[in-house]
């Protein structure tokens, strides 16, 4: 994933973001803080985040890289290094918010999600949430605005049972669904054993990911 940062609408700082590396953490060691993402789209096979951005300042704390390690390489174990680049989205519509519940695949398993994943190569970050949305619940939606991108390193085992040194980046969206209908998972056997719509008012009772509760809670607070 490349970041490009816009300060007074001039591109001001570009650059790749390594592995395990958070986007505000890259920005401020590069002498920026990130602000508003603007949007996300792939140019030549790879993803790029738009996004405003500010000179550091000396009142600013440095924001931090940071990994949870759920369990330590062995001796002759080297975890396989995976980079992957994801869009979800805060989808609602009249029959409330959209949420996914993860299968027995997952690290987390009956936990809710938001609909969404890991993008195709060279796929666009829209085109991918409106295919990943289909997959896992079978309605169609209309893209709205680029609200943040997530950043989440772990060392911890995948559903195949191997090792990984993982760096999960999720763009995440608004969007709506005009005509919702019963939730339906057309992708069988992968991460999301089902689907449905949650009512808004009630969304903090449901047990959320970390990531998606943390999402939520800033986008929609006064819900």
């Amino acid at each position: 994933m490349r970041l490009i940062g816009l300060f007074t609408d001039d591109p001001v700082i570009e650059l790749v973001l390594g592995h395990g590396e958070h986007p505000d953490a890259a920005l401020y060691r590069a002498g920026w803080i990130a602000g508003r993402p603007l949007r996300a789209e792939c140019r030549d096979g790879d993803v790029m985040v738009t996004l405003e951005v500010r000179p550091v300042s000396p009142a600013d704390t440095p924001p931090v890289d940071r990994m949870v390690v759920y369990e330590e390489p062995g001796t002759d174990e080297v975890p396989l290094i995976r980079q992957r680049v994801g869009a979800y989205g805060i989808v609602l519509s009249e029959r409330g918010l959209l949420g996914t519940v993860m299968s027995r695949l997952t690290g987390a398993p009956g936990a809710w999600n938001l609909p969404g994943g890991g993008l195709d190569a060279g796929e666009e970050p829209t085109a991918g949430l409106l295919r990943e949305v289909h997959e896992e619940t079978g309605q169609q939606v209309v893209p709205g605005r680029l609200l943040t991108l997530q950043s989440d390193h772990w060392i911890g085992r995948a559903p195949n049972g191997g090792l990984e040194d993982y760096h999960a980046l999720r763009i995440i969206y608004s969007a709506t669904c005009e005509k919702p209908s019963r939730p339906r998972v057309h992708d069988l056997g992968g991460s999301t054993a089902r689907a449905d719509w949650v009512p808004v008012k009630s969304w903090r009772r449901i047990p959320w990911t970390r990531a998606a509760r943390q999402v939520l809670s800033q986008h929609l607070p006064s819900r």
